[in-house]
């Protein structure tokens, strides 16, 4: 039997760069996706620059489809200025 975590699709870390407006609930607003979709956020990096934020988002427990319906949701956001995606096996 093998665990859904030691599955390929599974086994590497998503990552999300994310470039947004700076508010007082910026950050709640870009995680809240995560949770509702179940992913393990593993680290993050907020970086400070005055008029807006640069926010790295490491995940774990998405598969390929997960992580990029999340990347739209975080484009779709009104206060999100761009959005990259990786993988890191």
């Amino acid at each position: 039997m093998s665990w859904p975590a030691n599955s390929d699709a599974q086994a590497g870390r998503h990552v999300f760069l994310v470039e947004m407006e700076a508010g007082p609930d910026a950050l709640l607003r870009v995680l809240s996706p995560f949770a509702l979709m179940g992913a393990r956020v593993t680290g993050l990096d907020l970086t400070d620059r005055e008029t807006r934020l640069d926010l790295r988002i490491e995940a774990r427990g998405l598969g390929q489809a997960v992580a990029e319906h999340l990347g739209r949701r975080l484009r779709a956001m009104p206060t999100i200025h761009g959005v990259g995606q990786g993988w890191i096996g």
